[in-house]
């Protein structure tokens, strides 16, 4: 049976001060961000698509309005495909946070501290699964394209590696980074993690026989 195969994206450059946790505000994308987009759409113009969904964050949502339109396929938004709810720390720079003794701990054991107001990564894990499930009951077999967040594709890695949430922090996503985890009825498949978006998707599933 095919699987349905996730190419799960992290939404591009983001405009406005670095070293901020924006979590789930709406910020726009830089000028670099929309460059990013741009060649992600291009990337996938002859990878085969169901679907296009994402988070209805305007830095996610914007690259999957492009590439919906340009592809013909269907478009979902959807707020459980949003980064994680960073409560109370929102909108904090690092500066500021390295001064909250939770925050340090945060670091140390990200399963165990939530941030105050917010959502824990088992809270993150459970929405992002509930996002598959909703996808996979209209979609149950062929590849769809997900812009998202990068904790939010952290998460949902670890889920199809095994792999305990306190492994959060040893998982990079790069801007507009690209993924690939097929999900089997027998369980998840990880195909590509952290790729860049320059990468030429359709030759690589080609060579794995994926398309």
């Amino acid at each position: 049976m095919r699987p349905l195969r996730l190419i799960l994206i992290r939404h591009g450059e983001t405009k406005g001060p670095k070293g901020v946790l924006y979590s789930q505000e709406d910020v726009p994308l830089s000028e670099r961000g929309l460059w990013q987009s741009r060649r992600l759409v291009e990337a996938l113009k002859e990878v085969p698509l169901k679907a296009v969904y994402a988070s209805d964050l305007e830095r996610a949502a914007l690259p999957a309005r492009l590439l919906a339109e340009e592809r013909k396929v269907p478009l979902y938004l959807s707020s459980r495909w949003r980064e994680i709810d960073f409560g109370r720390w929102a909108g904090l720079s690092f500066r500021e946070l390295m001064r909250i003794p939770e925050f340090w701990l945060r670091l140390r054991e990200p399963a165990r501290i939530a941030p105050p107001g917010g959502e824990s990564l088992a809270d993150l894990r459970d929405r992002a699964l509930q996002a598959v499930e909703e996808i996979r009951a209209r979609h149950p077999q062929g590849t769809v394209a997900v812009f998202t967040h990068g904790g939010l594709i952290r998460v949902l890695i670890l889920y199809a590696l095994g792999s305990g949430l306190n492994n959060f922090f040893r998982l990079e996503q790069d801007y507009a980074a690209v993924n690939l985890v097929d999900f089997y009825p027998e369980g998840p498949v990880v195909r590509l993690v952290n790729a860049p978006f320059e990468l030429n998707l359709k030759l690589v599933l080609e060579r794995e026989s994926l398309l």
